[in-house]
């Protein structure tokens, strides 16, 4: 045998390939990218290589779970009678056009925000999905439900709940949405194929009731009641908190009080509020601020005053005042703009966001960190005190909506 051909059969066989270190730094870099609706389409412009890494759904997840806590990317302005606007809370390059987040009602029996039979109201957007209810022609009762994701579009329409126990195109109801996921690392805010509940819930004289639609079994579960203490008709305030697996209203009779609906034992109860704690209230708001179930009393000389649920060592539970937040100072108005302040328009409770409307534009204000910004120069709300402000928070990404060629 030739030599030469001796020690070239010697030889170890060559090495199979591996990515460079770069190519392994490279995912570690991207997902500490903020999370900004202009971050990952403006990186995915650099390469064919990064272009496809960012639209990797894995390379998602892990963007998603990094961050945590999806961003207030907007706001849903919702005016009286089904008059529903989106508004970007953020600067250039990361404003989100309106038209973007616009829904269709087109393609649904009854469809039109006001059809011959009844309108479309907005009632709760969370953890990136958007709920409507469609009711008689002002807006009472709840004949059908529409579950919309602005980021894809997706609809879901889903009918009311059987009319067997409990009439729900009758009664004044509320309604909420959540994501359900069971995945230990899930994230909400990038669960648009995730499963979901959708929860309407009412009072009627003495009695409490809740009915919970499951996505998973496309079926509504069976009717959920507690009786109420108090001596007249109650009504369930239209905004609600999470805190663990339970949702809370604020529930108004001749007493204030709270109703809870544990998701997990699928029970209603009512938690009782002192009433001297929000005696000559300017605003009533739930929150979470405290940690768990919290409510914050804005008073007529706008001091938000949080108040937190507590346990004594006989495992008796009660409130205790806590935070108090001097909006007044807070924010730089100008002279004279405080005393035409108009109204507190509401706080976002889950993300314990605060929105103070003044003559001079719309402060959103972060009840933990006190940090605030001025998200709108002039009012749009400033002539409907009918009007409620709605954050929507997303992780809005290029793997929304890019598609990969190549």
């Amino acid at each position: 045998m030739n030599p030469i051909c001796r020690r070239r059969s010697a030889l170890p066989p060559p090495a199979k390939t591996t990515p460079t270190d770069d190519e392994n730094l490279l995912p570690e870099v991207l997902i500490r990218l903020p999370a900004q609706p202009s971050s990952l389409p403006r990186a995915s412009l650099v390469c064919k290589q990064w272009r496809h890494l960012i639209a990797d759904p894995q390379f998602l997840r892990r963007f998603c779970a990094h961050h945590r806590e999806p961003p207030i990317i907007g706001v849903f302005l919702d005016f009286y009678r089904g008059d529903l606007s989106f508004r970007s809370v953020l600067d250039r390059p990361d404003l989100i056009l309106p038209e973007r987040f616009s829904v269709r009602f087109d393609g649904i029996e009854g469809g039109g925000v006001e059809g011959n039979d009844g309108i479309w109201s907005f009632r709760r957007c969370r953890h990136g999905r958007v709920l409507f209810t469609r009711g008689d022609h002002l807006g009472k009762g709840c004949r059908q439900v529409l579950v919309w994701d602005p980021v894809t579009g997706d609809r879901r329409f889903i009918g009311s709940p059987p009319k067997l126990d409990h009439d729900w195109s009758k009664s004044h109801v509320q309604a909420d949405v959540l994501c359900v996921a069971g995945d230990k690392d899930h994230v909400h805010g990038s669960c648009h194929s995730s499963p979901l509940k959708v929860v309407l819930v009412c009072a009627d004289k003495l009695v409490a009731r809740a009915c919970v639609y499951s996505s998973e079994t496309n079926s509504w579960g069976d009717l959920i009641s507690t009786d109420v203490p108090y001596h007249t008709m109650s009504c369930v305030g239209s905004r609600s908190i999470l805190v663990g697996n339970s949702l809370h209203w604020f529930i108004f009779g001749t007493q204030t009080g709270i109703l809870e609906l544990d998701l997990d034992t699928q029970t209603l109860a009512v938690v009782e509020v002192p009433p001297d704690a929000h005696a000559s209230h300017h605003g009533l708001y739930l929150s979470t601020l405290g940690g768990g179930l919290g409510f914050i009393v804005v008073s007529d000389d706008f001091v938000a005053q949080l108040w937190v649920r507590t346990t004594d060592f006989d495992g008796v539970a009660g409130w205790m005042p806590a935070q108090a937040i001097e909006l007044n100072k807070l924010l730089p108005l100008r002279p004279g703009e405080w005393t035409n302040l108009q109204t507190v328009l509401g706080v976002a409770g889950d993300e314990n966001v605060i929105f103070v409307s003044t003559n001079g534009g719309v402060f959103m204000v972060h009840l933990e960190s006190l940090q605030f910004k001025k998200i709108f120069e002039s009012n749009p709300l400033a002539e409907c005190t009918t009007s409620t402000v709605h954050p929507f928070t997303s992780f809005f990404t290029a793997g929304n909506n890019m598609k990969v060629q190549g």
